[in-house]
């Protein structure tokens, strides 16, 4: 959908100028064209934004982007503090795993208590990108407890610097506001797999069980019947997600149809976040899940292991 007021600037440039709707056909170039018409084709098209998008409205204060690349420390300073989009805030996956059960999401009232402090207001659009998968995992939590304006940018950092966009290496912080999750909007039930899940569905046969990660890795360990799509097929060369009928041609071709509910896992329920995101906000399934302890957790329950490809 295009924008009333488009801000032309540069992205550490606080001058704006507004062009009227009208003229904005003939501003947009043909990737930003293309890139738009590709988004709403996706059966939730609010859940993806273009960096050409991303462009005109990064002026607003009432959107926040958040740089989810920081899976370590050291990540974090190889990445984030050489290049970010400008404004952006770190977020280090040590800010949001369970501190009880390592490497599963925080609860939501110690996520919700990190982004008030990072600045998100329930008034926030949140844009987050990444580049392994953190960024769809954050999406996936931020849903699952009740917020719903948050979307990802298609293509992330590389993409919005191929485009021209600008970058920084100054380090942003929030000023910290009050957020709440609304937790009687939670839709944990629908999109978190638990073990007990998991093992239902191994042994029944109204699920889909995906794994997101390598070829190699399947072949040496999986959930038994569980089928291998790696979360790499998802994307185009320049890691923007493929166009709907690529990626419905994708799940269709291992026979993921939308009559059953699907459970997505990796080893950490992060790549798993990206088949997940495909499947319910590209796609619109209806019924996916996530398996937040995903293959660690079913190793460490000793759950049945199958091999080979």
């Amino acid at each position: 959908m295009l924008l009333g007021i488009v801000f032309v600037s540069g992205c550490n440039d606080k001058q704006t100028t507004a062009i009227p709707a009208a003229e904005q056909e003939t501003k947009l170039d043909p990737e930003s064209k293309l890139a738009a018409i590709k988004i709403e084709s996706y059966a939730h098209p609010d859940a993806l934004i273009s960096v050409y998008q991303l462009k005109e409205k990064i002026l607003d204060p009432e959107i926040l982007v958040f740089d989810a690349r920081g899976r370590t420390f050291r990540i974090y300073q190889q990445t984030y503090l050489q290049s970010h989009i400008p404004g952006a805030l770190p977020i280090l996956y040590s800010n949001y795993y369970n501190q009880a059960y390592p490497g599963r999401m925080a609860f939501p009232l110690e996520f919700q208590s990190m982004l008030g402090k990072s600045g998100v207001s329930n008034n926030t659009s949140i844009v987050l990108y990444g580049g392994d998968g953190l960024e769809a995992r954050l999406y996936w939590a931020i849903k699952m407890y009740g917020y719903d304006d948050v979307k990802i940018l298609d293509g992330g950092l590389d993409k919005w610097k191929e485009s021209g966009g600008d970058t920084s290496n100054v380090i942003s912080k929030g000023s910290p506001v009050e957020f709440k999750f609304d937790l009687t909007n939670s839709k944990a039930e629908s999109m978190l797999a638990t073990l007990k899940d998991v093992k239902a569905a191994v042994s029944g046969n109204d699920y889909f069980i995906v794994d997101a990660r390598s070829d190699a890795e399947y072949a040496k360990g999986h959930i038994p019947g569980s089928m291998n799509i790696p979360s790499t097929l998802l994307f185009n060369k320049d890691m923007t997600f493929k166009p709907s009928p690529q990626l419905r041609e994708l799940f269709e071709s291992k026979k993921i149809t939308q009559d059953k509910t699907v459970i997505v896992y990796s080893n950490v329920g992060v790549r798993s976040s990206l088949v997940w995101f495909a499947l319910s906000e590209l796609l619109g399934y209806p019924n996916v899940k996530n398996y937040d302890g995903s293959y660690n957790e079913w190793l460490e329950y000793k759950g049945p292991v199958a091999t080979g490809l």
